[in-house]
């Protein structure tokens, strides 16, 4: 498969603005096309714990994706409008090694419950599907399709991939979106969400979430070209005092020629966290003393570079690190990196087998081995 068709199946996973593999299963329901896509993946995973005392260990686990499911639902156009719903479900692979026949391990996830419709001024989305802020990071990175950081070693659920070491987790958060028409290779997305709530202290939020996406793509002999740049802002009000604004920026690009593709993405901010918005793997991405809140500096990038051999396997090798800074002297509670090297290979259109070997440091300490693969309908 070429880098064009991986990166537009990691999208139509991910996101629903791009429709799904020519293998679809499509039918016809009245005037309307329906249908059904879905990927399952599994890794075997060699684990060496590199903390003095740390216990190595072999664990079965699904990758940064899990498993999905997808209906989609697509109208006939309709005086100059067309509507798409879908509804996509991720249930887990794997279990934790404390779970009896998986009973508290396997989970299922409604990842998108959503719908659009499209016309002439752009596309207006309604519902639940990935944000906007940092997106383009986790779709360009190599280990969407692979393993990338562990959180905890030995349980279920899904691995981090660059999460907390490269960028922050997009998540798929309910959302009023409006995407522009593509203007001559340019297009601006930007909409109200779901505002992110912390649990540590009695806090209310009535205002939205606002989250912007910019992106820009060209092509050129032999190549192409895409930049992209986004951003956060939510507020969070204290009910005994005192405020917690979270801001976000992140800018990003992928050059491709040959059989070359390099990526570079940075993020930077406060109170938006190494994991997700307010979260860390320390705690709080803020803190607060009486009346007064104080938000950490959060930052972080990736590099990527990834070589097609021949057609059907890449080989890739990325760093990437993410920083949180607890107070105005300076003084660092969160620093993680993660350095991968992966091969891709894909069998078929349908089966993709994936090696990578991962290197860890900050919350987690480990080397890891990760040997599994993909199916995809």
């Amino acid at each position: 498969m070429t880098q064009f068709k991986k990166s537009k199946l990691a999208t139509a996973v991910l996101a629903a603005s791009v429709c799904a593999p020519a293998s679809a299963a499509t039918w016809s329901a009245g005037d309307w096309e329906v249908s059904y896509t879905g990927t399952i993946n599994l890794f075997a995973n060699m684990i060496n714990n590199d903390v003095a005392g740390g216990l190595d260990s072999f664990h079965m686990n699904e990758g940064l994706l899990p498993a999905f499911h997808t209906m989609k639902a697509v109208s006939p156009a309709t005086n100059g409008l067309t509507g798409t719903a879908q509804i996509s479900f991720a249930p887990d692979s794997s279990r934790a090694k404390t779970d009896d026949q998986a009973k508290n391990g396997n989970q299922i996830d409604m990842r998108e419950v959503f719908f659009a419709v499209d016309g002439s001024f752009g596309t207006i989305s309604i519902g639940t599907t990935l944000s906007l802020f940092q997106r383009q990071a986790i779709l360009n990175d190599m280990t969407l399709f692979g393993v990338g950081a562990f959180s905890g070693t030995e349980g279920s659920g899904t691995t981090l991939g660059r999460i907390g070491y490269g960028y922050t987790y997009p998540e798929f958060n309910s959302r009023m979106t409006w995407k522009s028409p593509d203007m001559s290779g340019f297009g601006i997305e930007v909409g109200i969400f779901d505002p992110d709530e912390n649990t540590a202290g009695s806090f209310e939020t009535d205002t939205p979430q606002f989250q912007m996406e910019a992106s820009y793509s060209t092509s050129f002999d032999g190549g192409s070209v895409m930049v992209w740049a986004g951003g956060l802002h939510q507020e969070m009000e204290r009910t005994a005092g005192g405020e917690v604004t979270s801001v976000g920026f992140n800018l990003g690009a992928k050059v491709s020629a040959g059989g070359l593709s390099l990526v570079g993405s940075w993020f930077d901010g406060e109170a938006i966290g190494t994991i997700r918005t307010l979260d860390s793997f320390s705690g709080n991405a803020f803190t607060c003393s009486g009346a007064n809140c104080t938000e950490a500096d959060n930052d972080g990038y990736y590099i990527q570079a990834m070589y097609n051999m021949n057609g059907a396997t890449n080989v890739g090798l990325s760093y990437g690190e993410s920083n949180q800074d607890v107070d105005s002297a300076g003084n660092t509670l969160d620093s993680n990196e993660l350095t991968t090297v992966g091969v891709y290979h894909d069998v078929n259109s349908w089966l993709k087998l994936v090696a990578e070997y991962n290197m860890q440091s900050g919350a987690q300490e480990n080397d890891h081995l990760s040997l599994g693969g993909f199916i995809f309908w």
